[in-house]
């Protein structure tokens, strides 16, 4: 964990700008529409359990939160010595073998305790589980007579002998197809999803990445199941991209700019562009050139983009460059799609996107504090956008390549959205292939494997940083989200049989 830096962090609360629903216990998020419950998943045994030794986490008054990155030995990211579970999938496995909310995990049969955390522990207990006839975990449970006890989760059908290590092609395949059929289920009739974090703007983004998700394990082929809800889902997406951002004329902070729909015009673009790849035709080209014309539109006056028009944010700034990554992306799909992309607004971004970086790294955006430091996130997303716009010969590009190679897994040095991290890293990771992709399945199996629910679907988690602020917008933003994100990254690179990948933006077609 990065230490002795504090940062803000501007969260569109859900409970500040919506309010809260009824509290309850229920999967995933304990029955409220924005939990505060921020839990590690216990993968294929359908369970989430807190840190049973921290102090509940202070209510939240505001939007606005600081984090001290303080080094705490990184417990948060390598999970908690005692695990307290605290919700249970109905039906699932480790709800049928007994386990009870307020249980405390201190072990797994076969192994130390949990002294050097958690996650790796449950992975490895998991794995090993996989390769007997009836695989089984023996979880070690705190008793009131300071010894432990065992409690054995049989996981017969919640766990193939073949599906445990992400890092094989087959596998990710396998958990992609799962993932793109949760997401069709939830799907409304309409072609988008129940709205969480960010009203109709985010409800737009949550319906891109899942329809970047179906396209890139093949649902754009007419034969393939995932054809009508890739339809619906771009008809949906281009008809509301329009609609007004919801937090447009709200000025909560001091008058500050909550608007957010560059990020619903910017994933628009990543979805439709994306489509156009693999089912052109002219109205996807009309509705991809509508987004690269607001982008545009809406690119601030330094030549990067904020969350949305309207002047400085809750902190006082306007730009920051994971939303130019995204934008430069979308604006790529749109030129390969043969939409009229205005040069001089690129350029403008190139340099802005350069004045703020360092070494290849992306920082945050050019502002005093926020210029020069480098994450995977950012450097990720704008190296996708300079070579889906046909910069590669670019030297700025060659040196974000450079860095998005030696760091393609460091996806808990980002900021803000673990997910939106592991989303660029690991499309980047696909884009580059050989020794970094493999550096990246390696880095990143603990994180897959527990991520996955018997469900099919994919759970967010804590890391230092949700831990620090006390909210993840991981969870706010919902498991569509965190499903979808997963899903794109294990079918990226398409190596799977009948996965078709990202064919524009991963630029599986072109060479580097």
């Amino acid at each position: 964990m990065r230490s002795g830096k504090l940062l803000s962090c501007a969260v569109f609360s859900a409970a500040a700008l919506f309010g809260q629903g009824e509290a309850g216990r229920a999967w995933p998020f304990g029955g409220t529409r924005f939990s505060e419950l921020d839990l590690y998943n216990l993968g294929p045994l359908g369970a989430k359990a807190a840190d049973a030794d921290a102090a509940p986490p202070a209510p939240r008054t505001s939007g606005v939160r600081q984090v001290a990155r303080t080094n705490d030995g990184g417990k948060a990211d390598k999970g908690p010595e005692r695990l307290r579970i605290e919700l249970l999938l109905h039906d699932g496995p480790a709800a049928k073998a007994g386990l009870k909310p307020g249980d405390v995990v201190v072990g797994v049969d076969g192994a130390a305790p949990f002294e050097k955390g958690s996650l790796k522990a449950i992975a490895d207990a998991l794995r090993k589980a996989a390769a007997q006839p009836k695989p089984s975990v023996v979880l070690l449970l705190a008793g009131a007579d300071g010894k432990s006890k065992k409690l054995a989760v049989p996981l017969a059908g919640a766990l193939k002998k073949d599906e445990t290590d992400p890092q094989k092609p087959a596998v990710r395949g396998a958990w992609a197809r799962a993932g793109a059929k949760w997401l069709a289920e939830r799907q409304q009739s309409d072609g988008g999803f129940p709205q969480t974090l960010g009203g109709s703007t985010g409800a737009v983004v949550q319906a891109s990445v899942a329809g970047l998700a179906w396209i890139a394990v093949g649902g754009a082929e007419r034969q393939s199941p995932h054809r009508e809800a890739v339809d619906r889902a771009a008809k949906w997406v281009a008809k509301t991209v329009d609609a007004p951002d919801p937090f447009a004329g709200r000025r909560p902070q001091g008058g500050a700019n909550w608007n957010q729909e560059n990020w619903a015009w910017a994933h628009a673009a990543l979805f439709l562009g994306e489509l156009h790849q693999r089912a052109p035709s002219a109205q996807l080209k009309a509705d991809l050139q509508r987004c690269a014309d607001a982008l545009t539109k809406n690119q601030e006056g330094g030549g990067g983009w904020a969350h949305g028009p309207g002047g400085p944010n809750g902190l006082g700034y306007v730009e920051l460059n994971i939303m130019a990554g995204l934008a430069l992306g979308g604006l790529g799909l749109a030129k390969q799609a043969g939409c009229k992309v205005d040069a001089g607004a690129l350029g403008r971004a190139m340099d802005y996107v350069e004045r703020s970086s360092s070494g290849g790294g992306v920082g945050y955006s050019t502002n005093d504090g926020q210029k020069g430091i480098g994450n995977i996130g950012r450097t990720a997303g704008c190296w996708l956008g300079y070579r889906a716009l046909g910069f590669e010969s670019k030297k700025f590009c060659d040196e974000m390549k450079g860095y998005v190679a030696r760091s393609v897994s460091d996806v808990l040095g980002g900021h803000a959205s673990l997910m939106q991290q592991t989303l660029l890293a690991g499309v980047a990771a696909a884009a580059l292939g050989g020794e970094p992709h493999r550096r990246f399945w390696a880095d990143l199996a603990d994180d897959a494997l527990l991520a996955r629910a018997p469900d099919g679907s994919f759970q967010p988690r804590p890391w230092h940083e949700s831990i620090s602020m006390g909210t993840n917008s991981d969870v706010s933003c919902g498991d569509v989200w965190t499903t979808a994100c997963w899903t794109i990254v294990l079918a990226a690179d398409g190596a799977d049989k009948g996965l078709a990948g990202l064919a524009g933006w991963a630029g599986l077609k072109r060479k580097t």
